[in-house]
């Protein structure tokens, strides 16, 4: 078989076009198939799929193919520019590739599945045997192609906002995610309530901001403003998650500012503690409960905060609202009265965003998802040694978090 009639095999080559010759270097480990159409071809815009005559021929182009017999495979072709007489002058669309690509359809797919796999773009690119700059651009094409294609009219009815440490300690961008579709929906730069109300507007349409009936969030004021401006009918939830982490907060603190103090008294029972402290009880060995207990039973300043911590567990076990609300009325008093700074602090921010609170008895609807999609941006942040580009990090989210349909379409 000449090696032209197998190159035609193995790319499926069609009519208009032919395998023309096959220039194989072994040096370089890469074979070039060059193409070529019939001369007696009615080309057709690709605007308006209209017959129109032939105006020249570009210069010679080159894309990359998937590798056969291990060598680097490249077709290499010059394709004819019509004269539309709508349209004008247009380079015709060829079937392997995408307009402005210089990868065949079959090799950006499976380059998308390396780069899945892979995670990060410089492994990914060591594979492909691409730059990582070209790496880079089959991810910004596969993003956007997923963007672009995204349902307008599918219903989502609950939210979450939740933000994520970018370059510095204090530098966060701001997600979107969709817990029933298990997706980020998209992502802002900053956790400003202007950056947070221009990712709701884009990343929704108007029958699904209408459609949206809950938002959970953290207690950060730009979320909840951003929210009640732009989703007015949809209730802002504060879930659990958020609530044990500022409760947690308060304990460690007072474990910090009374170990202190018992260390000059030459007192060590708090020290080494903080795991016990901050740990769920279920979570922890027979053997560390046991030593919680001992703990608890030494009624520290610590353990009052810790009890209070703990209690506060059963607000979400409530059906009713209005049990829900008795029963943090009662809390909220007596948290103020053992007169801790750190609870106290905490308890009065719990009291200001009471309604986000009853909300979750009524939606019971949590952060959890959001929560589990950050740590594995986390996992993806620290495989690729950081992002010094925001854009370099959304896409990277979009594409590996975004549930979008990455693959390239065949030309129509």
């Amino acid at each position: 078989m000449k090696d032209t009639d197998l190159y035609s095999k193995i790319l499926g080559v069609e009519d208009p076009w032919h395998v023309d010759h096959v220039d194989i270097s072994v040096e370089n480990q890469s074979i070039r198939v060059y193409l070529k159409h019939d001369d007696k071809v009615e080309w057709r815009c690709p605007l308006c799929n209209k017959v129109s005559p032939v105006y020249d021929h570009r210069e010679e182009r080159e894309w990359r193919h998937l590798d056969s017999c291990q060598f680097k495979t490249i077709l290499v072709a010059s394709l004819p520019r019509i004269n539309c007489p709508k349209h004008g002058i247009h380079t015709i669309d060829v079937p392997w590739s995408n307009l402005n690509s210089r990868f065949t359809l079959l090799f950006e797919a499976f380059a998308i599945d390396v780069l899945g796999l892979a995670k990060v773009q410089v492994a990914a690119a060591r594979l492909l045997r691409l730059s990582p700059s070209q790496v880079h651009s089959i991810m910004c094409r596969a993003v956007a192609r997923g963007l672009s294609e995204r349902d307008s009219t599918e219903s989502i009815t609950h939210v979450t906002l939740d933000e994520k440490s970018f370059k510095h300690k204090h530098q966060y961008v701001t997600l979107l995610g969709d817990p029933e579709g298990e997706r980020i929906l998209d992502v802002a730069e900053t956790r400003t309530q202007k950056a947070t109300e221009n990712l709701l507007r884009n990343s929704l349409s108007l029958k699904q901001m209408e459609g949206i009936q809950a938002v959970t969030l953290d207690m950060w004021q730009a979320f909840i403003g951003a929210v009640k401006k732009i989703l007015p009918h949809a209730d802002t939830v504060h879930d659990r998650f958020h609530i044990a982490k500022y409760l947690s907060e308060a304990v460690d603190k007072t474990r910090r500012d009374e170990n202190r103090q018992f260390i000059k008294e030459k007192n060590y029972v708090l020290k080494n503690t903080k795991y016990l402290w901050l740990t769920s009880p279920e979570n922890l060995t027979a053997e560390k409960r046991k030593d919680l207990e001992i703990q608890i039973q030494l009624e520290t300043e610590t353990s009052r905060v810790w009890s209070f911590k703990d209690n506060f567990r059963h607000f979400f076990e409530f059906d009713k609202i209005k049990d829900a609300y008795d029963f943090f009325r009662n809390w909220y008093q007596a948290a103020a009265a053992l007169g801790n700074r750190h609870l106290t602090k905490v308890a009065e921010m719990l009291r200001d965003h009471l309604n986000g609170l009853l909300a979750y008895i009524e939606h019971r609807v949590t952060n959890s998802y959001a929560e589990a999609e950050n740590s594995k941006i986390q996992i993806l942040k620290a495989s690729a040694r950081g992002y010094h580009k925001f854009e370099n990090f959304r896409i990277a989210i979009l594409f590996h978090f975004g549930k979008l349909d990455l693959y390239p379409h065949k030309c129509s």
